[in-house]
């Protein structure tokens, strides 16, 4: 599949831990309850260090903090993490994902100076941002958002468009070219099941609202399903594409995002599929990335490429049509 000297980015989730209740987000059930098997956790600078040699650093175009469960925002050495980073390696291009309703102007302002780039995930304007982004503080976002652009910051807005805030997506996009982003982006999930709606959930377990989805993701969602079922051996891997390997909060090795299912064992058939023929999840604090990559694992996923395939890859690289992937981004600008 490739070598550990092959990698270029690292896409790291260095935390679990996030305050808001996103109804799709794997970490809680609907937006309710905690998922059974998440574990709440972040990676300090002294974990970073022992997991990551210098000269892997080094090696890297690139680091992207995000992850499957967590926010940047709330990991206490994410800025320590990101200025280690760049006095290693001062050419590496460091960037994260937020929802942005955290922090102080002291602690954006710091990430200005190590010159780490922030994605905002903000989903629609006042009114509607808050009915799937769950806990989270509209103005507070825009806020942070002035300060680390004023300060000189390079942001990106992007918004997933459901069927509540689609008819605000050029308004969202007018507005974040008044604020000085970068880039808009505009993402539809396939995540609906094939009803076309997802209920929203408290604490309780009761329905406290449903989220539909947009006219683009309508288009998706059966197309999404069916690859998962048939499964095609003819891969695109994005992760090799981009020479890239993700690294959870718990260590967990993988390409990509998508092999990470560690955590949620009761969700989906994939990870049911992935366990029966990959059978593992390696981890840092058991084997290091050298044993990692030297004990075969990466051939092993490569290897199902030209069999029986896997799920999760057919779903999310699969050469059915690009458009069946977890999320279809479209860049609306760039600046």
């Amino acid at each position: 599949m490739y070598n550990l000297s092959d990698i270029k980015f690292l896409h790291l989730e260095v935390t679990s831990k996030c305050q808001a209740r996103c109804p799709m987000c794997p970490r809680r059930i609907y937006g309710g309850p905690m998922r059974p098997g998440v574990i709440l956790d972040e990676i300090d600078l002294e974990t970073f260090i022992t997991w990551f040699p210098k000269n892997f650093i080094r090696q890297l175009d690139h680091l992207f903090m995000c992850g499957n469960l967590g926010d940047p925002l709330l990991a206490k050495n994410t800025v320590e993490i990101f200025r280690y980073c760049r006095e290693i390696n001062e050419y590496m291009s460091l960037a994260m994902h937020t929802n942005g309703s955290g922090r102080n102007k002291k602690w954006w302002k710091s990430l200005v100076e190590i010159k780490v780039k922030v994605v905002f995930g903000i989903d629609g304007l006042e009114d509607t941002h808050s009915l799937y982004r769950i806990n989270t503080d509209w103005k507070k976002i825009i806020k942070n958002a002035k300060t680390f652009i004023n300060a000189g910051g390079e942001a990106s807005w992007d918004m997933l468009v459901f069927a509540h805030n689609e008819h605000q997506v050029d308004d969202c996009e007018k507005m974040s070219k008044q604020l000085g982003f970068k880039e808009f982006n505009i993402k539809h999930t396939t995540r609906f099941n094939k009803d076309g709606e997802w209920k929203v959930l408290n604490d309780d377990h009761n329905i406290i609202n449903t989220l539909y989805p947009s006219n683009e993701s309508k288009k998706m969602i059966i197309p999404k399903l069916a690859a998962i079922k048939e499964m095609t051996p003819t891969i695109n891997c994005k992760a090799v594409a981009k020479n890239m390997l993700y690294v959870s909060t718990l260590g967990v090795v993988t390409p990509c995002c998508w092999l990470d299912n560690s955590y949620m064992i009761d969700r989906h058939e994939s990870v049911t599929d992935y366990l029966n023929k990959i059978k593992i999840w390696p981890n840092l604090n058991d084997t290091s990335l050298k044993d990692i990559f030297a004990s075969g694992y990466f051939d092993l996923i490569a290897l199902y490429w030209d069999g029986p395939g896997l799920k999760e890859c057919s779903a999310q690289c699969g050469l059915f049509d690009q458009s069946y992937n977890t999320f279809n981004a479209r860049r609306i600008f760039k600046t």
